[in-house]
Order: structure tokens, then C-alpha cells, then sequence
């Protein structure tokens, strides 16, 4: 039996003990009350209230031994029960049995109050669906994750592409990385757990070895190298917004527009010689760039947006 899940029975069977006992003791009676009889009777309560704190206090260490807070309340609830057990005993020496009595079942419902309070502290054991539904969300989410900086890695690269690197390897590795995403996603849906993690794991290990080679890059990016590619741009999009005005292709327009708002962030970042965040702007640049001019196709039957719109390959130094 799960341990979590065992110590909240513990604190049922208490509380059934403690409220049974008590009933049976408290209703017992006899053909005559004598000062026995009462003597006898606070005696086995007080036995019975001995054995409910031990019990009570065997459950607060167990919580305390698996990193759970005993709640206050339920402490303060023990220590009034405490206060009671030494004033019942006090009255038992000296022979009030009847207020004795009426003590100690004062004390064994502070102890009941306590149990009760910790019963709802005690976290139940998630059952089998719980926990496949949980680690699904878990995996799920981490594959949304790598999915979306996959989007970003795919922009870098294109853009690594524009301005004359050779990323046929980066391109392959985005293609294997994007085939263990599928696969982890199916796995996840056929509640293999394991071997979705397992994809995920060597998914990272590609994502991280690709960051690496598209940080080189960025390295090796000039700051003039890449005011040159801004300004062929700025060209480019100047070129592309006087023919989707024109055209009163709205849908170019925005795309241009979006273009140029990456373009402008690309710049500032640039002065700020924060290299990652130009690349990863003017990647986003191009992006909204290509999408403003495959929405004037339809109509468009000049070649020279083809041309005009075709960024200049700037070369490696």
C-alpha cells in the first residue's frame, strides 16, 4: 500500500477507534454507580485517551518524517487535549470521577478534531489514470515546447541560408528532430511513456548541438555584415510595400508592415551589439517578408518583384 495513502487510514482507524470506545465506555452502566465502578470507568477512559495520543502523535511524526506540515490547527487541538488529560488525572487522584469522566471525552474530541484536520492534509494516492494523465500533460507539454523552438531554430537557419552559409547539416538535423517530436507524440498517445521520453531526450541533444552551430554563426556575423543585409532589406521591403499599395493588397501590406517592425527591433538590437536578438528578428523579418510577397503572386505578373524582393546573398568573411 502506497505510504501516503496508508497513514490516512491510520488516521480513519484512529478516529473509529477514538469515537467507538468512547461511546461504549461513556454508555456503559451498571445495576449500582459505586465509587468503584465510577473509578473503574475514568480509568479505562483515561487508558483509552493514553493510547489515542500516542496514536495521534505517531501520525504527526509520520506526516513530519515525509516532509508534511502538521497544520497548526491540529497542533493547538492536541495540546488542549493535553491540558484536559492532566486536569482528568488530577481529578481522578482525587476521587472526581464524574468530572474526571467529563474531561477526558472533552480531551478525546480535541484528539478526534486533530486527526480530522490532518485527514485532509494527507494527500491522496493518484490512481493509475491520474498518473497517465498527468504525465501525458507533462510530455505533451514538453514537446509543445521544443515544437516552438524548433519554429525559432527554423528562421535562424533560413536566414543563416540567405546570407550564405551552408546549412545543409543544420537543415538535416531539423528534419530528424522534427521526425522524434512525431514520434514521441505518438508514443505519448499510446501511453509509452518511456520511449517518448526517450525520444525527447535525444531531440534535446540535437536542439542543443544545433543552438551551438547557429551560436557560431551569430559569432562570426560582423556588426557592418549585418547593417549591409538591413539596409539590402529595407530596399527590398520599400520595393515590396509600393507594389502592394498599389495593388491594394491588404494582406501583402501587413505582412510588409510586420516585416519591417522585426527589421526596425533587428536594428536597435544591433546598436546594442546583442547579436542572438538581431539574428533572431531579422530571421522573423524575412519570414513576414516572403509571406508579404507570395500574397501578391496571384496578381503580380511582373518579374521584377521576383527579383527586387530576392534578398542579396552576403557572403561569409
Amino acid at each position: 500500500m502506497h505510504s501516503k495513502h496508508a497513514l490516512k487510514w491510520l488516521a480513519i482507524l484512529t478516529l473509529i477507534a477514538i469515537t467507538l470506545s468512547a461511546v461504549v465506555l461513556t454508555s456503559t452502566t451498571t445495576a449500582t454507580q459505586g465509587a468503584t465502578d465510577l473509578k473503574d470507568k475514568a480509568d479505562s477512559l483515561f487508558t483509552l485517551l493514553e493510547k489515542a495520543n500516542v496514536t495521534v502523535t505517531e501520525v504527526f511524526r509520520q506526516l513530519e518524517a515525509k516532509d508534511i506540515a502538521v497544520p497548526q490547527t491540529s497542533l493547538e487541538q492536541r495540546d488542549q487535549a493535553l491540558i484536559l488529560a492532566d486536569e482528568a488525572q488530577s481529578l481522578i487522584q482525587a476521587g472526581n470521577y464524574s468530572e474526571a469522566e467529563s474531561k477526558i471525552i472533552q480531551a478525546l474530541q480535541k484528539l478526534k478534531e486533530a486527526l480530522k484536520i490532518v485527514y485532509t492534509t494527507i494527500p491522496e494516492q493518484p490512481t493509475e489514470t491520474e498518473t497517465a494523465l498527468e504525465r501525458t500533460a507533462q510530455l505533451k507539454s514538453s514537446i509543445n515546447r521544443y515544437y516552438e523552438q524548433m519554429q525559432r531554430i527554423e528562421n535562424l537557419t533560413c536566414f543563416a541560408a540567405a546570407v550564405g552559409y551552408n546549412t545543409t547539416a543544420l537543415e538535416g538535423k531539423i528534419q530528424n528532430i522534427k521526425a522524434l517530436l512525431d514520434k514521441a507524440s505518438s508514443n505519448v498517445d499510446q501511453k509509452r511513456f518511456e520511449a517518448a521520453s526517450v525520444n525527447l531526450a535525444d531531440a534535446k541533444a540535437l536542439i542543443d548541438s544545433l543552438v551551438n552551430a547557429l551560436n557560431n554563426i551569430a559569432a562570426n556575423l560582423k556588426i557592418q555584415r549585418l547593417q549591409t543585409y538591413i539596409a539590402q532589406t529595407e530596399v527590398r521591403l520599400a520595393t515590396i510595400k509600393e507594389t502592394a499599395t498599389s495593388l491594394l493588397n491588404t494582406a501583402s501590406l501587413v505582412a510588409v508592415n510586420n516585416a519591417e517592425t522585426s527589421l526596425n527591433n533587428a536594428k536597435e538590437y544591433l546598436e546594442k551589439q546583442q547579436i542572438n536578438e538581431t539574428l533572431s528578428e531579422l530571421a522573423n523579418s524575412r519570414a513576414s517578408e516572403e509571406e508579404a510577397v507570395e500574397y501578391l503572386k496571384p496578381t503580380a505578373s511582373s518579374s521584377s518583384l521576383t527579383s527586387s524582393s530576392r534578398p542579396n546573398a552576403v557572403q561569409a568573411p
